[in-house]
């Protein structure tokens, strides 16, 4: 009983992770390639670069401060993520960092989890291979940096 005591204290004081990557190095690859697209896209305003790493049914939301003060749930689906997307970005974003720092948090089969830091938000993606074999981003919650 002891010994299962010890066990099961042993046990409970090992570290959690939030997970491991189940994935192949090419699916890997494939992942932070998406993830660059999305991310290199936004800063260069390209939208065909940013469009070829989005699902079609893509969900973008973030709770957002309104004028009040009052968080609000914003959503945008691909077509109005793509028309924020203007070429003036380049200009934009000229001086910036364009800091895409893409960290594989977990993925397993046809699923990942990334977050993508960059310049004055985090993204947090999950991404799916599609049907024509290409990982696409599903799903982005995102919040601003301080």
């Amino acid at each position: 009983m002891k010994r299962l005591v010890l066990i099961f204290i042993a046990l409970c004081s090992l570290p959690l992770h939030a997970g491991e990557v189940m994935l192949g190095e090419s699916d890997q690859a494939a992942v932070r390639a998406a993830a660059g697209d999305y991310a290199q896209g936004w800063y260069s305003g390209d939208r065909e670069r940013m469009a070829r790493s989005l699902h079609e049914n893509l969900a973008k939301r973030a709770y957002l401060r309104d004028k009040s003060g009052k968080r609000q749930l914003d959503q945008m689906d691909k077509a109005t993520l793509l028309a924020g997307n203007k070429p003036e970005n380049a200009q934009r974003y000229a001086k910036a960092k364009k800091r895409a720092e893409v960290e594989i948090l977990d993925g397993f089969g046809n699923a990942a989890t990334v977050k993508l830091t960059m310049d004055g938000w985090v993204d947090y993606l999950h991404l799916v291979r599609d049907s024509d074999g290409e990982w696409r981003i599903l799903n982005v919650l995102w919040e601003p940096t301080p």
